[in-house]
């Protein structure tokens, strides 16, 4: 089992991108460690988050068009389940009963779009372009109940790679690959590392 942990982390740190899984109503249900290196953002920090959060103002309509099944988020809209604001981009949940979506393996499940991201790292202007390649899928395990106590059946999420318009350099590639980061206090205190750091004290 840990040799097979082992070797998925191989595989998503060998990806140019990482990992997406977003529910429905626009929560972060999974995303891989690699994100960091693309966005700055700790796996952590944006996991069960509004993916809202971390999407260009510009871009989060057509975000929220591609979470909905048949690319019609004016319904939810018109139903008082999407809220906007100028802070906040707020999609309530919405169920829906899988006899009435189409099949999870029909080609109008399929996504591909580009949407900016917001991006901590230096040689960004603060926002990163990603190309968002994937499919809405079933999120089974979820366990949700409705207001009634009834069992809420799995729902569809979008399960997708961003990789970023602008492939990186050789040398970037390079250097991703022996820098670690750290965090410490104002006095210099360490107080945190990331994963590539702690593999590196074993």
């Amino acid at each position: 089992d840990l040799l097979y942990l082992l070797e998925g982390e191989l595989l998503l740190q060998a990806l140019n991108g990482f990992v997406l899984v977003v529910t429905s109503d626009g929560l972060v249900f999974y995303t891989s460690s690699t994100i960091q290196d693309y966005l700055g953002f700790q796996q952590s920090d944006v996991i069960h988050q509004s993916v809202f959060e971390l999407i260009h103002t510009e871009d989060r309509p057509e975000f929220q068009r591609q979470l909905h099944w048949a690319l019609d988020p004016a319904q939810a809209r018109e139903s008082g389940q999407i809220t906007e604001g100028d802070k906040d981009f707020i999609q309530r949940p919405s169920y829906y009963d899988p006899d009435q979506l189409p099949p999870e393996n029909s080609s109008f499940m399929e996504r591909n779009f580009i949407c900016r991201l917001r991006c901590l790292l230096d040689n960004s202007s603060g926002f990163l372009a990603m190309n968002f390649q994937g499919r809405l899928k079933y999120l089974h395990g979820q366990n949700q109940k409705k207001k009634d106590g009834t069992l809420i059946p799995p729902q569809l999420a979008l399960f997708t790679l961003a990789t970023p318009l602008q492939s990186p350099s050789i040398l970037e590639i390079r250097t991703r690959n022996i820098i670690f980061r750290t965090k410490h206090k104002l006095d210099f205190t360490p107080i945190g590392c990331d994963a590539k750091g702690r593999s590196e004290e074993h």
